[in-house]
């Protein structure tokens, strides 16, 4: 694997609310080298979004980092300072959000929205050669808006998002992402509430532009069947935790950690039935309890034992496929 570009090291957050301190993360580590698409996939709940708003330094005022460091290109991004975190944000980390309607300015054209990055981070050129370096402003937003395939992008500049379809939303919301060709890009639920087909398209349009210009990407998802069709590798969480990180075709063939078995057991995939489908049992633990177990799928798993008790260490089962937990399945068992 080449460096990682973000490399998430024993990374803690919890947030202080008034019903209980929520220990939301614990533990993670996470690395995404250039030019890879890693996926991030568990149950709504499991920390995902969280992790990925510490990163972009967004976190809710009611979050505490406790622990643990997030190295892109060298600066730890939780202990960097407001300033030098926004000069990052759009301009070398880039981020789609899971609801383009709500992300974008409803009052101001989108081809606007795009110039307002690009002169954010005074951006005309950043990787351009030839005629396309020369672009204005305009130009550039409008450029931007033909790279994510919107039809006739001189007049969708001047639309209005509520004059556009989700899927055109999510579009441009990519365009605003990667106008200034950040080096690293987030996706957060990037397909919520768009059609299977349109989610298709969209799925395309990211992983295209990713490898074209070798940017590396986290896909988050709780869409395991998803993430299996466009990721180099996935990372799954279970309540805050990081449970098992593998090379997509790996993880698939023979994954190793209860969870990941019932997350797979309960996609649908082509040919299967919805009789076939087997949900994973009981629910996320409640994050604010002082007695949660070591491992937080201790409760749910039928595997557990006196050890669970005791968090395990992320440790190689095949390299690079690494497993948290006691009790990893054999092939059999996973495949049963």
């Amino acid at each position: 694997m080449n460096p990682p570009l973000l490399e998430v090291s024993d990374f803690s957050l919890e947030f202080r609310t008034r019903s209980g301190t929520v220990r939301a993360l614990e533990g993670v580590n996470l690395r995404i080298a250039k030019g890879e698409i890693v996926g991030l996939v568990g149950e709504s709940g499991s920390g995902k979004s969280v992790l990925s708003y510490a990163m972009m330094g967004i976190s809710d005022a009611a979050a505490k980092v406790t622990g643990g460091r997030a190295l892109f290109g060298g600066m730890d991004l939780l202990q960097a300072e407001e300033a030098a975190l926004a000069d990052l944000r759009g301009r070398e980390i880039g981020m789609i959000f899971q609801s383009p309607r709500t992300a974008l300015n409803p009052i101001r054209p989108v081809g606007l929205q795009i110039e307002d990055v690009l002169r954010r981070h005074a951006v005309a050129a950043r990787g351009r050669t030839g005629p396309d370096a020369a672009l204005g402003w305009r130009e550039r937003a409008v450029q931007a808006l033909r790279e994510v395939a919107i039809a006739d992008p001189e007049r969708r500049a001047a639309a209005y998002p509520f004059e556009m379809s989700g899927g055109m939303c999510q579009r441009v919301m990519i365009a605003i992402a990667l106008a200034c060709r950040p080096q690293l890009l987030i996706a957060d639920e990037p397909t919520t509430g768009l059609d299977v087909t349109t989610q298709a398209a969209v799925m395309d349009l990211i992983t295209g532009l990713a490898r074209e210009r070798q940017m590396a990407t986290l896909f988050i998802t709780h869409d395991l069947g998803l993430a299996a069709d466009y990721c180099d590798r996935i990372v799954v969480m279970h309540a805050g935790h990081v449970v098992e990180s593998a090379p997509t075709k790996d993880l698939f063939a023979s994954p190793r950690h209860p969870y990941t078995a019932r997350l797979m057991s309960s996609t649908p995939h082509a040919g299967s039935s919805l009789a076939g489908l087997q949900p994973v049992p009981g629910n996320l633990p409640d994050l604010r309890r002082s007695d949660l177990p070591a491992c937080r799928f201790a409760e749910r798993c039928e595997f557990a034992s006196p050890r669970c008790r005791e968090k395990p260490a992320p440790f190689p089962v095949a390299e690079p496929h690494a497993v948290a937990c006691w009790h990893p399945l054999v092939e059999a068992a996973a495949h049963g």
